[in-house]
C-alpha cells in the first residue's frame, strides 16, 4: 500500500471544496485573518491582503502579489483560510500547489488554533523563493516562551515549475510531513498540538519581489476521523 493510502487509512474526506467557476466560494473561504480588526497583514510581511488578489480560473486558486501600495504597505497580495467554515483536530491534509519562486516571495500553508491563542502553530510548508527548498515547523508554548522544531528540506524537483503535493498527518502523538507522497520530516515529541485548528494559505511578501508573483493551488483535501 502506498504511503498516502496508509496515511489516510481509517479517515474520511471531510473538506474538499472545488475551485470551480470564476469566483471564490466565500462560504468555504475567508480572505483575511480572523484577528484582523484594523486591516489585513501579518508579522514580518510587507503586503496588504485584498480579496481582489484572490482569483479562481480553470479549476485553480491563484494568490497574486502585486507591487501596488496599499495602507502603507508596498505590495498587495492574497490569502485564504477556513476559520469560518472548517476546523479539525487530528487528521491528514493534502494540498496540490505550485510555488511562485523568486526573491521576496514567502508562500505558506499552515494551521492555527481555532481559539486564536498562539502558539501552537503547524507550518505544513513555507518557502522563501528557493525553487528547490521548503521548510516545515511546529510551534508550541513553554514556561520560557515559544519553542519550535523546524527543518529545511531540499528537493530535486523544481517546485516553481510544477504542481506538487504538500501533506501533513497529525495524530495525538506525532506530526508527519510529506512531499509528493514521501515523508520529509516528523515530530514525535511531547508538544504535538491537541486543539482544533483551521487551515490557511497565503502569499506573503518580505522583500523586493517581482510584481504579479502567483501562488497557485489546485486542491485542498482534509481527512478526519470517522464520526
Amino acid at each position: 500500500m502506498k504511503r498516502t493510502a496508509l496515511a489516510i487509512s481509517g479517515l474520511v474526506l471531510a473538506f474538499h471544496p472545488a475551485f470551480g467557476g470564476h469566483k471564490l466560494n466565500t462560504h468555504k473561504w475567508a480572505t483575511c485573518f480572523p484577528w484582523s480588526t484594523k486591516g489585513c497583514t501579518q508579522g514580518a510581511a510587507i503586503d496588504w491582503y485584498l480579496p481582489s488578489a484572490v482569483k479562481v480560473s480553470d479549476g485553480v486558486l491563484h494568490l497574486t502579489a502585486t507591487k501596488k501600495p496599499a495602507h502603507g504597505y508596498p505590495y498587495t497580495s492574497g490569502m485564504v483560510t477556513t476559520y469560518k467554515s472548517f476546523t479539525f483536530k487530528y487528521g491528514y491534509i493534502s494540498i496540490n500547489a505550485k510555488l511562485p519562486g523568486g526573491q521576496g516571495t514567502w508562500p505558506a500553508l499552515w494551521l492555527l488554533p481555532t481559539s486564536q491563542v498562539w502558539p501552537p502553530e503547524i507550518d505544513i510548508m513555507e518557502n522563501h523563493g528557493e525553487p528547490h527548498q521548503i521548510s516545515t515547523t511546529v510551534h508550541w508554548d513553554t514556561l520560557l516562551g515559544d519553542r519550535a522544531a523546524a527543518k529545511n528540506v531540499n528537493t530535486a524537483v523544481n517546485l516553481t515549475t510544477s504542481y506538487n503535493t504538500y501533506a501533513l498527518k497529525w495524530t495525538p502523538t506525532a506530526i508527519t510531513w510529506y512531499l509528493d507522497g514521501k515523508v520529509i520530516d516528523s515530530y514525535t515529541g511531547p508538544n504535538v498540538p491537541n486543539v482544533p485548528m483551521y487551515f490557511l494559505a497565503d502569499l506573503a511578501i518580505d522583500g523586493n519581489a517581482a510584481s504579479h508573483s502567483t501562488f497557485s493551488i489546485k486542491s485542498v483535501r482534509i481527512y478526519t476521523n470517522k464520526r
